[in-house]
């Protein structure tokens, strides 16, 4: 009803790329849930708990990327990019301000808020890669300058 003449196109493109971030993180929950009942015994979602686990480098490797990747969509980082160009020109100004002002951003706070504190070695051990990522689609600057060096 609203936007341009491929808006069914951008929708649906959108729609399989945050479905397909969420289910993977969905499954990284749950599979920390699990953890946290293999070591105390009781299931729990709760953020405090999650944080007090003591995780293997490589569980937290996992758990780190399944939840960055899905946050990478939302904000979107490359390659996880495509989605936005067609949702931002199909949509009509209201749905583009809204996409910039809220989701866009939410997937950073995702990132800062969740993805770091939980996996802490993980995050420390792939921030060349995210910052790579976030500077491929600058033009120039340090970062893509530090990029071309690593």
């Amino acid at each position: 009803m609203w936007g341009y003449d491929r808006r069914i196109y951008a929708a649906v493109k959108f729609i399989l790329f945050t479905m397909a971030g969420s289910v993977l993180m969905l499954i990284a929950i749950i599979g920390l849930a699990m953890v946290h009942q293999q070591t105390t015994g009781s299931y729990s979602f709760d953020l405090q708990r999650l944080l007090e686990l003591n995780l293997s480098p490589s569980t937290q490797t996992w758990f780190f990327l399944a939840f960055t990747v899905a946050f990478a969509i939302k904000v979107p980082l490359f390659p996880f990019h495509t989605w936005l160009p067609d949702a931002h020109v199909e949509a009509p100004t209201a749905g583009s301000v809204i996409l910039a002002g809220v989701l866009l951003k939410m997937g950073t706070y995702g990132l800062v808020r969740f993805a770091f504190p939980l996996f802490p070695h993980a995050a420390v051990a792939w921030a060349p890669v995210l910052a790579c990522s976030r500077s491929s689609a600058s033009s120039t600057g340090r970062s893509s300058q530090w990029c071309s060096r690593t």
